[in-house]
C-alpha cells in the first residue's frame, strides 16, 4: 500500500515517471520468471518503495534546477508556494506508517512512508523558515492543527481507546479516506464551474424564448399587455366602456 503523492507534479517528475516505469515493467517480467510468487511479491514491494521514496524526494532532484526548494534556499522566501499539500501529506505518510506499525506485515508500508514523513518534514520545516510572516503563521497554525492535533488524537484513540483486534482496521479506513480525499481534491475545481454552466444555461434558456417578443417602452403599455394575456386576449368591459365613450367625445 501506498500514501499520497507530492500533489505538487513537476514536468521533472513525469520525465522520472516514464524513464522508470519501462525499468520496473522489465524486472517485473524478469522476476516473475525466476522467483517464487512470495519473494516476486516482497521484491516488488521493495521495488515499488524505492520508486515512492524516490517521487517523495522529488523537490531534492530539482535542485539542479532550481524549480524547487533549492531555489527556496537560494533566494530565502517560498515566493508563490503553498504549504498546504506538503503539510497535509505529512499527515497522510504519518498515519500510514502508524498504520505499518501497528500491522504485523506491515513492514514495506511503514519504510516507504516513514521515508516520505521524514522527506515531507523538511520541506514543512523549510517553508515554516523562509515563508512571508503571513503565510509562515498559517502554515504553522495548520501544522498544530493537522499534524499535532489530529495525529496526535488518532494514535492517542487507536493505542488507549479501540480495542487491540479492530486498531488496523480503524486506522486503514482513516488512511484510505484521507487518501482518496486528497486524490480528489483537485475536483474542488469543478464546482464553480459547474454552477457557470448551470446558470449560463438558463440565460440561453430565457434568451431563446423571449428573443423574438416586442419590447415595449412605456410601463402602463406593457401592464395593459400582460393584463389582456391574463384575460384570454380581451380587456375588461368596462375599461373598454370608458375608452370607447372618450373616443366618441373626442369626435
Amino acid at each position: 500500500m501506498n500514501s499520497h503523492l507530492d500533489l505538487h507534479i513537476k514536468p521533472t517528475q513525469i520525465s522520472l515517471h516514464s524513464q522508470l516505469i519501462p525499468i520496473v515493467s522489465f524486472l517485473q517480467l524478469l522476476l516473475r520468471t525466476s522467483a517464487s510468487m512470495a519473494n516476486l511479491s516482497f521484491i516488488l514491494g521493495v521495488i515499488g518503495n524505492v520508486i515512492s521514496i524516490l517521487l517523495f524526494a522529488s523537490p531534492i532532484f530539482s535542485f539542479v534546477s532550481r524549480k524547487t526548494f533549492w531555489g527556496v534556499i537560494k533566494k530565502k522566501s517560498t515566493g508563490d508556494y503553498k504549504g498546504e499539500p506538503y503539510i497535509t501529506t505529512l499527515l497522510s505518510t504519518s498515519l500510514w506508517t502508524l498504520y505499518g506499525i501497528i500491522n504485523p506485515d506491515g513492514l514495506l508500508v511503514m519504510t516507504v512512508n516513514g521515508a516520505g514523513a521524514i522527506l515531507q518534514l523538511i520541506y514543512v520545516i523549510l517553508f515554516l523558515v523562509y515563508a512571508p510572516k503571513d503565510a509562515k503563521v498559517k502554515a504553522a497554525k495548520l501544522v498544530c492543527v493537522v499534524n499535532v492535533g489530529v495525529l496526535g488524537t488518532v494514535t492517542a484513540v487507536t493505542l488507549f481507546a479501540v480495542h487491540k483486534n479492530t486498531r488496523l482496521t480503524f486506522v486503514g479506513i482513516l488512511c484510505t479516506a484521507l487518501t482518496i480525499g486528497m486524490y480528489a481534491s483537485p475536483l474542488s475545481a469543478m464546482v464553480p464551474n459547474a454552477v457557470g454552466l448551470f446558470l449560463g444555461s438558463a440565460q440561453l434558456i430565457l434568451y431563446v424564448i423571449y428573443k423574438n417578443k416586442p419590447v415595449s417602452t412605456n410601463p402602463s403599455e406593457a401592464i395593459e399587455e400582460e393584463e389582456e394575456e391574463e384575460e384570454g386576449g380581451s380587456a375588461h368591459p368596462a375599461r373598454r366602456g370608458i375608452e370607447m365613450n372618450s373616443s366618441l367625445g373626442n369626435v
